[in-house]
Parts: structure tokens; sequence; C-alpha cells
């Protein structure tokens, strides 16, 4: 299957959403964010991303590899002219850069092995929307590893776009792949059916998204003045279960409040948002700024 997804960010199974993003960017640029049932690390896909998948049933586990399956699309790359070969992470590369990154889930016999193509993405909104550093983050998540991205149309040797692009790999893959019995086929209107409900089920809901993220501690500080008071979050299951400022309560009575009825809440920007907005105490603050002090929680 090939296919293409509006903007947004997507994150392994076992990952800390939050420590792979940069929240406030996301949120000014309307990014959505997704997390799929594969591991491996977090990417971005917008609509000069293709991505591809393969599935199939393997009788024996020798069978399952990246190279077998993503091969394919290495030879397809070679096909339209690109010096493209895998890294030692199993990604594509071209001229040292990764245009491809890939994930595989294994399910008793079958196994989906997928991977996104860099074809022509905003390589700007992919660095802008990833987090550079992650260390106010403590937990047993699974770590992104960052690499030089680049786009496939660089290399092209005569433009193509998006829709050429897609037919180049496909109709290679379809006449070329042993590991496939092709057929054309569009989705149906039943099974779009079950493809909504699935996601509103399950992949669309705020506790697979966010709540299905690894318990962990959040460090940071909060700038009073000139002065840095230090704050702990720990979260369990996207839950704030404890919220310790550490400084005097009486000198800073309004961030002490602040603190208190932040816990027991979802660590989520628009759910801490709309509790401090309701609060009294927090509305008659003239010095609070509410959007600062939120954004400093992530």
């Amino acid at each position: 299957m090939l296919y293409i997804n509006e903007p947004c960010i997507v994150v392994g199974k076992h990952q800390n959403l939050l420590a792979e993003i940069n929240l406030r960017f996301v949120n000014e640029q309307n990014i959505k964010l997704a997390r799929r049932i594969s591991g491996g690390g977090t990417v971005y896909q917008d609509p000069n991303n293709l991505n591809f998948s393969f599935i199939r049933n393997c009788k024996n586990l020798d069978q399952i590899n990246f190279t077998r399956f993503t091969l394919p699309i290495l030879e397809s790359l070679i096909n339209i002219g690109l010096k493209v070969k895998f890294s030692d992470r199993n990604d594509l590369i071209i001229n040292n850069q990764k245009v491809s990154g890939n994930a595989m889930h294994i399910y008793k016999s079958r196994v989906l092995s997928h991977g996104t193509l860099l074809f022509n993405s905003n390589l700007n909104q992919l660095s802008g929307s990833l987090r550079n550093n992650s260390s106010n983050y403590t937990d047993k998540s699974i770590k992104s590893v960052k690499s030089e991205v680049a786009n496939i149309s660089n290399y092209l040797a005569a433009p193509k776009t998006i829709v050429e692009f897609t037919k180049d790999i496909f109709y290679h893959v379809v006449d070329h792949s042993k590991l496939l019995n092709p057929f054309l086929s569009p989705i149906t209107s039943y099974e779009a059916l079950l493809i909504e409900q699935v996601s509103k089920d399950k992949f669309a809901t705020w506790d697979w998204i966010f709540g299905y993220s690894p318990k962990y501690i959040f460090k940071n500080n909060i700038k009073i003045f000139d002065l840095a008071i230090p704050f702990e979050l720990s979260i369990e299951r996207g839950i704030i279960l404890t919220a310790h400022f550490h400084a005097e309560e009486k000198k800073y009575p309004i961030y002490s409040h602040a603190f208190k009825i932040i816990a027991n809440t979802k660590h989520d920007f628009d759910a801490i948002s709309q509790i401090l907005n309701n609060d009294p105490l927090i509305n008659s603050s003239v010095n609070f700024n509410l959007s600062e002090f939120c954004y400093n929680l992530f």
C-alpha cells in the first residue's frame, strides 16, 4: 500500500510523545499527532511524503527482516536513477542523508513492515516540530535517533510530481517484487467505515496518543522575575500524579496554587490551560502569564 498523510507527527508505540515534539511549534502550526502500533522513532509527514506498507504472513521468523521487506522500495528508487542504499540502521540513505525510515509490527505470523519516503517534504516544518533536547524528561521510553535528512526530489535528474513519483514506485514494485501477488483495488465504502471506527475507538483517542506513553518525570524551571524556580511533575498514563513546586508557598502563592490544582489532571496543554483559566485566583493575578506557564510544563 502507498498512501499520503496531512501534516502530522507519528511516534513509535513505545515512545513518550511529549518528549519527542516541540509542543509550541506543533500547536502554532496545527500539526496533528498520532501513535502507531509499530516501534521505532518519531517521523514527520506531510502531503509531499510518501508512505509505504507491506503486510503479509510469514511462517518462519528468518523471513522477517527490514531488508527483505524494504528491498522492493530500494530497487524502485534505483530504477529511477537514485544512488540509494541501506544504512546500518535499516534506513534508506542517499549521500549519507536519510530519505526513508522503517518500522515493523508482528502479530503471530502476520507482519506489517512500513516506512516513509521524504519526496519533497517541508524540512523546516520537520525540524521545527521535533524536540532537539528531551533532557527534561526522565523515562524508559524508546528515544529517536537524530539523523541528517534530505528530500528525494533533490537527487532526481529531472523534476517529478509526488503523483508521478508514487506511480513509479507502485508499478515497479508490482512488476518486480517477489513479495507480492499484487492487485489494484480501491478501499470500499464498508472498509472505510471499519477504518473510521477503529480510528475512533483507539487510534484517535487521547488515551492512545498521549496516555500510552510510559510513566515519566518532567523537571523544569519557572522564571519569576529574575529567578528560576525548579519544579517536578510525576506522570503516569498521561495523568499528573504529583506536582512539586520547590519554593516557599508564601513567597509565590499564585504559582504554588497553580501547581496544586493541576495535580490529577491530564498532562495536556489544553486540559491544564482550561483548569487554570477557570480558576478565580489565577484570573485575578495580573502578573501570571497563563500561556507561558503552561508551555513551561512541557
